[in-house]
């Protein structure tokens, strides 16, 4: 089970990394995404292609960050979002192939 304040805990941290490396649109845009697929995992049947868009975005944004980071760094980031990680894999499982 995820624990809720955990999750806000590292999506506060993921955001302010971002928006100290890509800037603060894309801090709040992985902010908005991760909220998103929240509330596509609590209603599975909300599931859809804009959940895997969301997925992606995160994605894409957590590789311009690792080609921006030195990799011990970006390591060092992907320990500090552990339930992130777990959260998106989860969700990832769950999205019924289009």
């Amino acid at each position: 089970m995820i624990n809720l304040e955990v999750l806000r805990i590292e999506l506060n941290y993921l955001q302010q990394v971002i928006k100290g490396i890509i800037g603060d649109k894309a801090s709040r845009e992985i902010g908005e995404a991760i909220k998103l697929l929240v509330l596509c995992f609590l209603n599975p049947k909300n599931y859809s292609t804009f959940c895997l868009l969301n997925l992606q975005m995160i994605e894409q944004y957590l590789n311009q960050i690792h080609q921006k980071m030195e990799s011990n760094e970006y390591k060092l980031l992907m320990n500090n979002i552990p339930t992130i990680r777990i959260f998106m894999e989860k969700v990832k499982s769950e999205i019924p192939k289009c």
